[in-house]
């Protein structure tokens, strides 16, 4: 192995790992906001609003979805979100 390989291999490894922690970080964030969009279901009887915080509930359930089979096909654990609220 040559050291051009070596440097490719190590690059690889920090790009993987980085892309690991943004993937994590975004999950996470996507946790949070649906937890406050489902908190913000008891606070508002406004029509709109209810319609709004349900399209904003299925965009983020639906990203969610995404970035945990993309975790999945990277090997990457992450905590499992309830679809259902408590």
């Amino acid at each position: 192995m040559n050291i051009k390989e070596i440097f490719l291999k190590i690059f690889k490894r920090k790009s993987t790992e980085n892309e690991n922690t943004k993937l994590r970080r975004e999950y996470n964030r996507l946790l949070d906001r649906l937890s406050d969009i489902r908190t913000n279901f008891d606070h508002t009887d406004d029509p709109f609003s209810i319609d709004a915080l349900i399209f904003e509930e299925n965009a983020t359930i639906c990203r969610l979805h995404e970035l945990y089979s993309i975790a999945r096909k990277n090997k990457i654990t992450l905590e499992a979100f309830e679809l259902d609220q408590k």
